[in-house]
């Protein structure tokens, strides 16, 4: 193995540590302090996110509670290489958003569909035109409302002296990927990002460390599901949820962490799905992107007390080896098939051991208490790949293009983040 490829964990591990980060922010708050600026955050809006449309109902009083200036930058495209099937995950998020707007007590119409192409027009060009103004966060929750309802007339009325602004769409457009980001919905302060709801618990801590705010986290309820289900009526009895992850993915095993402790207390059966990587798909995941994921789960990792950062990149054979030896326990020894999971995602992403290697794999099968015997007939299967084929086109059917997903009670939840509402299609009667 080279140094290079040695040293690159640990390269990993630095670039995540919480003492980067430390300094990193005090360095931020420093330059503040210096150049006597207030506490200010760019927020990036789109007007056919729906999860734009909870955004502005809240940052208005996120604003008041800790003292800070927003300044919205209005956006009509996003990165095309960022979004590998545009399609699905449009729709999926008009599910999702009504989904959290009921978690969080925010309008949004739980029959919302994809707003029309001129309505969005001139709805992103007017709020645009006012994104300096202070009442913009009204208007555009406002003007949202209609563009989800699908009000034609009305947004045609509101809209008709909006002055064409084109150059600051695409200047906003420009400035949002120059901060090293691609989606809307997204809060920018002081070098770091954090998108939509799920994340502004992260900044509320942030802002609390700081001293300018009011002491609270408002927006950390979806972390809440292990207090639910004392009161809930998950049970073994409630059947089987179906996991699809890749090994490769940081939200996978902070999911799969996550599940193993719901399914410990509940008695719930994980039916374990892998799918190959996306890139081994064909599917390219840009540097931009890859960076952000690796910086987010190591934040979202420490609120779970989840060990990561030490990543050793598992693509290519590492990857191969596991999901032979994964998929050959699952028709021998599913007992042994989660906790094998559970090792190697540990392993490669917060130890940095290289699975492609033979002492590597060695390590991992001896914590997982798997046999030589076992790994050898494992690794001379072919079988898995037909299995992982039908798995990817199954998260398709079902509305997704990547993992982690989670499956249970006939319902489809995507992201690590949404265990709270697994619980909650748990605790629901199974559809007759």
């Amino acid at each position: 193995m080279s140094l290079k490829k040695t040293l690159r964990p640990f390269g990993a591990e630095w670039i995540t540590s919480s003492f980067k980060l430390g300094l990193e922010r005090r360095l931020q708050e420093w330059k503040r302090k210096l150049t006597g600026k207030e506490h200010e955050l760019l927020y990036f809006h789109r007007a056919d996110d729906p999860y734009c449309q909870l955004m502005v109902q809240i940052l208005p009083e996120l604003a008041q509670r800790f003292q800070v200036t927003i300044r919205p930058k209005v956006l009509e495209r996003l990165p095309g290489s960022m979004y590998p099937d545009p399609i699905r995950f449009e729709a999926y998020s008009i599910v999702d958003a009504s989904r959290v707007a009921k978690l969080y007590g925010l309008g949004f119409p739980a029959d919302a569909t994809v707003p029309d192409v001129l309505s969005t027009g001139m709805v992103n060009r007017q709020l645009a035109s006012i994104q300096d103004k202070p009442d913009f966060f009204a208007v555009a929750e406002e003007l949202g409302a209609l563009l989800w309802r699908r009000s034609v007339s009305r947004i045609q009325e509101k809209c008709s002296v909006a002055l064409v602004e084109e150059e600051t769409l695409r200047a906003n457009e420009r400035l949002l990927i120059s901060l090293g980001h691609y989606a809307s919905g997204s809060l920018y302060y002081a070098g770091e990002w954090y998108t939509g709801i799920d994340r502004l618990d992260h900044l509320e801590q942030r802002f609390n460390s700081l001293l300018i705010g009011d002491g609270e986290v408002h927006y950390d309820l979806q972390r809440l599901w292990r207090y639910g289900l004392r009161r809930s009526k998950v049970s073994s009895a409630s059947g089987v949820i179906d996991f699809y992850f890749s090994l490769r993915s940081p939200y996978s095993y902070l999911a799969l962490e996550q599940l193993a402790a719901l399914s410990a207390e509940t008695g719930v059966k994980l039916n374990l799905k892998p799918v190959l990587p996306m890139v081994a798909r064909g599917l390219k995941v840009p540097d931009t992107k890859k960076f952000y994921i690796v910086k987010d789960a190591k934040r979202e990792a420490l609120q779970h007390d989840i060990a990561f950062g030490r990543f050793a990149d598992p693509l290519g054979k590492a990857v191969h080896y596991g999901l032979a030896i994964g998929q050959y326990l699952s028709t021998i020894d599913r007992g042994k098939e989660l906790a094998f999971y559970r090792v190697f995602f540990r392993s490669v992403m917060a130890e940095g051991i290289d699975a492609s290697t033979d002492k590597g794999l060695q390590k991992i099968t001896e914590k997982s208490g798997i046999s030589l015997a076992i790994v050898r007939d494992a690794l001379q299967q072919q079988e898995w790949q037909e299995a992982l084929e039908e798995n990817r086109k199954e998260i398709l059917q079902y509305g997704c293009w990547g993992v982690p997903v989670m499956r249970a009670n006939g319902k489809t939840f995507w992201g690590q983040d949404r265990i709270w509402a697994l619980a909650e299609a748990l605790g629901e009667k199974t559809p007759t």
